[in-house]
């Protein structure tokens, strides 16, 4: 083997990808815990910004004239490092202020989703392709231009861009692809481990030419032991992040508090992805994820609905019917508690209607707009009323009128991160 360097950053990546796909096909609850948030796919992504930021440091204290883009480099994985753990509240649990509860779009401790959130906007989808771009202009066009000596690619590396090896052009590629989210499947986190691994390996390479005071560019020169222990190093590196990452997230969920909201994450992760793998027709595995869901939550009528709705997908209606009927009795069992509960009657209206019973369904519609008017007219500077009222229009199909109330209802709460998504979601669709 000339290169092993070239070898091992292939296998990597191929590795990677196939560990994901095969991940998200038949085992969903690890790949809930390789792509969702403080779990450890995020945190890999977190201990590879930390060490490309440490070898850029190092990189930095030679004399070279890529400097500056290692100095760029560091400060920007410094910044996305603590932005993935919200500089600190992803570890330390504390209250976002009120700044960024009215203003951030996941109501964190972070910068960057005051621009992205977890539903799509025009920015959000614009940002992704400007990034996607970015990506491959410089981990593909740019050292391909530079190989083949192109005029502009050889005066940006006379003044101090350093191109990233050819060899790391599928991690760009893919996280470039990824970045835009075409499956809508959690696909950007694992973009994001894609990218952290090539910006990280592109660091070492580097900090291995100057130690060694061989050409960067320029592989096929090099000692016949320089690539071994070059991908050596990529080889320690990758086990190094993964072991530190699975540690990390391990030694959070060891603790009270981590355990909560790790349990938290997960079990909204298992809810959401029940319904991607419906959009792709894999009933099978949704039904196996609401079932988790529901042992845990055994009351939620969301729950008993959405798994029906998969139960019925795969064939069996006597279960997907019975299902229904047990939502039904929670919620009629919860009106007698409390009558002018408008939440419970819209649960009905919708397990009504999952039944075809659309007679039942428009007598709990009434009811529940009419106590929801009554509310805003006793209190019409209630955010909690005009919430709940336009959750009423909206299933009334009402939407211009419910948009008006989610809108009223975030102005006069703007830190209650379930107004903001409500409004923002319903800002999205109109």
């Amino acid at each position: 083997m000339r290169r092993p360097h070239v070898f091992t950053t292939h296998f990597i990546f191929t590795a990677l990808c196939v560990t994901y796909i095969v991940l998200a096909f038949s085992y969903p609850k690890v790949y809930i815990w390789a792509t969702y948030e403080d779990l450890l796919g995020e945190w890999a992504q977190f201990w590879l910004f930390v060490f490309t930021f440490v070898v850029s440091v190092k990189l930095l204290l030679h004399k070279t004239r890529y400097r500056l883009t290692f100095a760029l480099l560091a400060l920007a994985c410094f910044y996305v490092a603590m932005e993935e753990i919200s500089w600190g509240q992803r570890v330390l649990g504390f209250t976002s202020p009120d700044f960024f509860k009215k203003g951030n779009l996941q109501s964190e401790t972070n910068l960057h989703n005051f621009a992205t959130g977890p539903y799509s906007t025009l920015l959000k989808t614009s940002l992704g392709y400007l990034l996607a771009t970015a990506l491959v202009s410089y981990g593909v066009i740019y050292p391909l231009l530079l190989r083949r000596g192109a005029a502009i690619a050889v005066w940006f590396d006379a003044r101090g861009v350093a191109s990233p090896p050819l060899a790391l052009a599928p991690f760009f590629v893919t996280g470039a692809f990824l970045e835009t989210s075409p499956f809508r499947f959690n696909e950007a986190e694992f973009a994001e481990l894609l990218v952290g691994f090539a910006v990280c390996f592109t660091a070492i390479h580097y900090a291995f030419a100057v130690q060694g005071k061989i050409d960067p560019h320029d592989s096929r020169s090099w000692a016949p032991d320089a690539s071994s222990r070059l991908a050596m190093r990529f080889w320690f590196t990758a086990i190094l992040v993964l072991s530190f990452a699975a540690n990390t997230a391990l030694g959070i969920y060891a603790t009270p508090n981590g355990r909560e909201r790790l349990d938290n994450r997960i079990a909204n992760g298992v809810e959401k992805f029940a319904g991607r793998y419906g959009k792709y027709g894999r009933w099978e595995i949704a039904v196996e994820l609401l079932r988790e869901n529901l042992e845990q939550k055994p009351t939620s009528r969301s729950i008993l609905r959405k798994l029906s709705n998969a139960t019925r997908e795969t064939g069996d209606d006597s279960m997907a019917k019975a299902l229904l009927v047990r939502a039904v009795e929670l919620d009629l069992a919860k009106l007698k508690q409390d009558p002018d509960a408008a939440s419970t009657h819209r649960s009905l209206i919708r397990s009504y209607r999952a039944m075809s019973d659309e007679a039942e369904a428009e007598k709990h519609a009434e009811a529940a707009l009419r106590i929801g008017m009554r509310r805003i007219a006793e209190h019409p500077d209630s955010a909690n009323a005009a919430y709940s009222l336009g959750r009423t229009y909206s299933l009334l199909g009402r939407e211009d009128e419910s948009f008006l109330q989610l809108e009223r209802a975030f102005k006069l709460k703007p830190t209650s991160k379930g107004f903001k998504k409500a409004y923002l979601k319903a800002k999205h669709n109109r």
